[in-house]
């Protein structure tokens, strides 16, 4: 497990993300706000509903709009190194320096990069394609079903290689120099015609296309090796359903990673493997994640799991960021009433046979925008403010936020203090392992 760092490389603020049906509008994320760290593992956790997806791809701008429409809030994106336009070669975004560094203050540091001296990117406003010379390079994602997300008449060769490319068009070229022919640099970009593709099979052409084509399968045998597929260049001609589901999740990631991203969202990479498989891919994401000292964003159902691998984790519920903090220290302390029973669901050693905790009732309507805490009908603490203010995140302990009335004081919120929740401050410390 990395140590978190203090740069944020995204910081979400009330984002809110709602779909437009023929008679309601459904608010699947209504007001999120967290923080990704540079070199670090953030878990987000929660059932099924809860707004985890439709945040990841709100981040990739992987949503179909309409339905979707992103109704408020804001996600900054701040890379470092080389500019996440150019990849180093020079622009006019970064002055011709190749340097990610904010344009105001020159890397210096001012309010517009919130002191960090790095370019402040826009995500939910930002062109489509600009968001295309993003997504893939600099923020990347792993998806929960491999079979799903690989196409299957396409080859592993094909589809790790589109990643280059898209984004590495600049290093193909450079096996050939500045003599490269028109046709060859339109393959390179994959914009062939039909008549350039057949120039590329006759001479002179033909010798210049088969060092790109072999720059390129350098490139996807090694992003293969690197996530340890054993004989990549075999694997290369082998299509998905020839591969078993952690061959299939390997050749994700390798996808992913193939050009060093910044952001990586893993979105249940496991969901669909055996235990064996499981402990495998989670050690090979933690393993590049400490590598390429990227951030990861990784949503997961298991508790275990968020515990084992990540430094912070949020847990949402109902659309709603419920509670953040350092893994460990919300996993031993928890303080939301929801982050309690979700630990106390988790069947222990100790437990009797056939007592299994489990949360009463049901999760909400999305559609209903009336002010109120999402969790009170389920809450056994629940008290009259609860059904008529909606909570805000508030720090109770170091780096540990939550969003629940018990935690705030009834004279700041001007309201008797009968109508405040009595959650008892005092939590054990769960045995999930």
């Amino acid at each position: 497990m990395s140590t978190a760092a203090a740069v944020p490389v995204i910081q979400v603020r009330d984002l809110r993300v709602h779909f437009e049906t023929k008679k309601r509008i459904v608010r699947a994320v209504d007001g999120v706000s967290f923080d990704l760290n540079e070199n670090e593992i953030l878990g987000i956790v929660g059932e099924t509903g809860s707004g985890k997806s439709i945040t990841a791809r709100t981040l990739m701008g992987l949503l179909p709009m309409p339905p979707a429409v992103v109704a408020g809030g804001t996600v900054t994106f701040r890379p470092g190194g080389r500019c996440p336009y150019c990849q180093g070669s020079g622009c006019k975004t970064c002055k011709s320096t190749g340097n990610a560094v904010c344009a105001v203050c020159d890397g210096k540091g001012c309010a517009e990069c919130d002191g960090t001296g790095r370019p402040t990117i826009d995500l939910l406003h930002l062109p489509p394609a600009k968001m295309r010379q993003l997504r893939g390079m600099r923020i990347a994602m792993i998806f929960q079903d491999p079979s799903k997300s690989l196409n299957p008449v396409l080859s592993v060769r094909d589809q790790v290689a589109e990643v280059f490319f898209q984004h590495r068009t600049a290093d193909l070229l450079a096996e050939v120099g500045d003599s490269a022919w028109l046709p060859v640099r339109r393959a390179a970009h994959q914009e062939a015609r039909s008549a350039e593709r057949l120039l590329l099979r006759v001479p002179p052409f033909r010798s210049q296309a088969r060092k790109v084509r072999k720059k390129v399968d350098d490139l996807v045998a090694r992003a293969l090796a690197d996530v340890q597929i054993a004989n990549p260049r075999k694997v290369m001609d082998s299509y998905p359903h020839q591969l078993s589901g952690g061959m299939k999740q390997r050749v994700m990631i390798a996808q992913a990673m193939a050009c060093d991203p910044d952001v990586l969202i893993a979105d249940e990479p496991t969901t669909a493997l055996d235990t064996t498989v499981q402990a495998r891919i989670l050690e090979l994401i933690v393993e590049m994640q400490q590598r390429r000292r990227a951030a990861v964003l990784y949503i997961s159902h298991d508790l275990s799991v968020v515990r084992m691998v990540c430094d912070r984790v949020g847990v949402m519920y109902a659309g709603q960021m419920a509670e953040v903090g350092p893994a460990q220290q919300v996993f031993d302390s928890p303080h939301h009433p929801y982050t309690r029973a979700l630990l106390a669901a988790v069947p222990s050693v100790g437990q009797g046979r056939g007592r299994l905790a489990a949360i009463e009732g049901s999760v909400p309507e999305f559609t209903d925008d009336s002010p109120l805490c999402r969790f009170h009908n389920r809450c056994p603490h629940a008290a009259a403010i609860c059904t008529s203010v909606e909570p805000r995140l508030r720090t109770v302990a170091e780096a540990q936020s939550v969003a629940c009335f018990g935690y705030e004081s009834a004279v700041e919120l001007g309201v008797p203090s009968t109508d405040m929740p009595d959650v008892p401050k005092s939590s054990t410390t769960t045995s999930v392992a």
